[in-house]
């Protein structure tokens, strides 16, 4: 009997020193990604990268657009899908800091996390690094972009809103006027913004239907924001649902002082 306690301990003891060997590896390898990232081995700056873990959706600022996707994450092995783009036109600098950025994202195979930097590899080489923000607010407006656009028979405009530029475009425009937003406009924007709900904003009912007999403009309004576009049902310009009448004309009226100076 003694013998057999002896024994019993034992192989107790390997169990529990086996159990602790695991516990550890696991802890080790096994990462999570959440937040937002500030890109630091380029040469531009504010560049960033969202990761959210609930969805595993991934978004940012890549230089010049939005950039938005999906990622699959196991234990230490990291991979970018479906990498999209919005499509705003900018300097050469920009985008081929953009294009690198994109690239890096897509060869990486996984990934280092070292206190708050995260490091973007492809087997042992770095791709890309990035430093976690702390501030939940920082650069999350980068993911925005908002367009209005009305058209008849004869002519068309396009407002668009993002990264605190507005740019207006006319039919006839073989590329658009842009301009930059000042930081007390885009901040108001952007306080409208936060207070829709943007799921809603393709049940929106047009207080008028003119537009479906020629009897006025035809106009749209949408809101892209991490990817994901909302966008209303049409209706007569300058007579928008009362839920975004008061983002409707703030975006009019920037797009007006746009014109103004070009």
């Amino acid at each position: 009997m003694l013998l057999f306690a002896i024994i019993l301990n034992a192989c107790g003891a390997s169990n529990k020193a086996t159990t602790n060997l695991v516990d550890s590896d696991t802890n080790k390898t096994q990462q999570t990604l959440n937040g937002t990232f500030n890109v630091i081995n380029t040469n531009s700056k504010n560049l960033t990268i969202t990761f959210d873990e609930t969805t595993n959706r991934v978004s940012g600022f890549s230089g010049c657009n939005n950039f938005f996707g999906n990622y699959t994450l196991n234990k230490n092995s990291l991979v970018f899908s479906g990498l999209g783009l919005t499509r705003k036109m900018c300097e050469e600098q920009n985008n081929l800091a953009e294009q690198q950025m994109i690239t890096a994202l897509n060869e990486t195979t996984s990934f280092e996390i070292k206190d708050n930097k995260i490091i973007f590899k492809k087997a042992e080489k770095e791709l890309l690094s990035a430093i976690k923000n702390t501030d939940a607010k920082i650069m999350q407006d980068h993911n925005i972009s908002i367009e209005y656009s009305t058209s008849t028979r004869a002519a068309s405009k396009k407002i668009t809103l993002e990264d605190k530029t507005v740019s207006v475009q006319n039919r006839n425009d073989n590329t658009p006027k842009t301009t930059n937003c000042s930081n007390e406009n885009w901040a108001k924007v952007m306080a409208m913004v936060s207070n829709l709900n943007l799921k809603t904003l393709t049940t929106l009912e047009p207080p008028s239907k003119a537009h479906q007999y020629d009897g006025a403009p035809l106009a749209y309004f949408s809101i892209t924001k991490d990817g994901e576009t909302y966008k209303t049902p049409a209706f007569d310009a300058g007579k928008p649902n009362k839920e975004i009448e008061p983002l409707v004309s703030m975006l009019i009226n920037i797009a007006k002082s746009t014109t103004e100076k070009n």
